[in-house]
């Protein structure tokens, strides 16, 4: 793992996501079974909604289902895994996005199958069309 890049992009990550430096947190999803732990930050009236996502498991979950704040478009604005011997020739995450058009979930209006990288981090914020 490239250990500074790493860091790097996490710290402009927050810079660049106001919700995750933002006071309002709500664990959305814990899931000792498959590891898994799913949380959502935001800033009320401003900045994007972002839900952080980890799991802990030692293989990807395909089709996992997460709870979203609201429906439509989620940008995937960073994986963990692409870090993992980088720049990962195998990277397994969303394609950049993904749609939550699904049921209710977690206590929100909208839900979405997602791939989870084994022991990784990704978070998704909400498209704002910029």
């Amino acid at each position: 793992m490239d250990q500074l890049r790493f860091t790097q992009d996490v710290i402009r990550l927050r810079w660049r996501q106001p919700a995750l430096r933002g006071p309002r947190v709500r664990i959305i999803h814990v899931h000792n079974h498959n590891r898994v732990l799913a949380f959502h930050r935001w800033l009320e009236g401003r900045g994007r909604d972002v839900l952080v996502i980890a799991s802990l498991n030692d293989t990807t979950s395909y089709n996992y289902w997460v709870g979203f704040p609201a429906a439509g478009r989620w940008v995937e604005v960073f994986n963990s895994d692409v870090y993992d011997n980088w720049v990962n020739p195998t990277v397994v995450g969303n394609g950049g996005a993904v749609e939550a058009t699904g049921a209710p979930l977690h206590g929100f209006e909208a839900s979405c199958a997602i791939v989870l990288p084994a022991n990784a981090v990704i978070v998704f914020a909400r498209d704002q069309g910029d």
